[in-house]
């Protein structure tokens, strides 16, 4: 049977006894439309690996595995776990792991092709896409369904109240764009809102590991507080105002800016003149 429907959704709450939890953004997925126009939007290959955040009833699950690819599964709700233990225990290729996410080491996926897909929580949208798209793995694809209000964050410009350091992240991995806007009723039980599919390609050349690494920490330190000023900001993350002013000159970037009035090409090559003056 298809997980991906009204039917099953109903009939595995009611065998299960349980209800979607409210603190784990529980929305099960019931059109199997979205769920194929979804992983046939990430091209699958041979040897590509599977990570996916929070499967749940294991909609889009069943189609990767499916598929034929190795597929690694995190997901906190021990009631999901023991369900997708259940329903896909005749499968090599699921790897099923009862694991907060964000505590999750993703080390053993070094040396790999990597994508990744999610049906992200609500309340850990960004903290999610950040730690994909700031891993050291190689990611290829990145591809989540978020509500549409998250997406206008997402792709909120420089100078606008919406921009952070992930709209800056993202651009520099690589491109987003949309896959499928999905109504708010394939869901159950229906959210307040629609929401959107979106994909990330990771097709940008990145330059090198100890600049990358630095340009993450420092982009997030120039947004600490937003009201603040660029040099306020890094004046806590040097620990040092002589240290903030001297670098601010070099970089030729203003004292009294702000962090969202800056973009991409600046925070690199702030991070650059940071790492020639340690």
């Amino acid at each position: 049977m298809i997980i991906a429907s009204k039917e099953y959704v109903i009939k595995r709450m009611t065998e299960l006894m349980i209800n979607p939890k409210k603190k784990f953004s529980q929305n099960f997925l019931t059109s199997y439309e979205v769920v194929k126009e979804s992983v046939d939007s990430l091209h699958l290959e041979s040897d590509d690996v599977i990570i996916e955040i929070g499967p749940g009833l294991g909609a889009l699950t069943q189609e990767l595995l499916n598929r034929g690819n190795q597929v690694y599964a995190y997901d906190i709700d021990l009631d999901m776990v023991n369900h997708l233990k259940e329903v896909f225990k005749g499968y090599s290729n699921f790897h099923l792991f009862n694991q907060d996410f964000m505590k999750t080491d993703l080390s053993s996926f070094e040396g790999k092709k990597v994508k990744v897909i999610s049906n992200v929580p609500y309340n850990l949208t960004t903290p999610i896409i950040e730690k994909i798209v700031t891993s050291s793995i190689d990611v290829k694809v990145f591809e989540f369904m978020v509500q549409k209000e998250v997406y206008d964050r997402i792709k909120a410009k420089k100078g606008s109240k919406d921009y952070a350091p992930l709209n800056i992240f993202i651009e520099y991995v690589g491109s987003l764009s949309i896959v499928k806007k999905v109504t708010k009723d394939k869901f159950i039980p229906c959210p307040n809102v629609d929401s959107m599919v979106l994909k990330i390609e990771f097709n940008k050349e990145r330059v090198n590991k100890e600049i990358e690494k630095e340009f993450f920490k420092v982009t997030k330190a120039c947004f600490a507080q937003r009201r603040k000023t660029i040099q306020n900001n890094l004046n806590q993350y040097f620990n040092n105002k002589d240290k903030t002013k001297e670098i601010l000159s070099i970089a030729s970037i203003e004292e009294s800016v702000r962090g969202e009035q800056l973009e991409l090409k600046d925070y690199l090559k702030l991070s650059e003149i940071i790492l020639d003056n340690k």
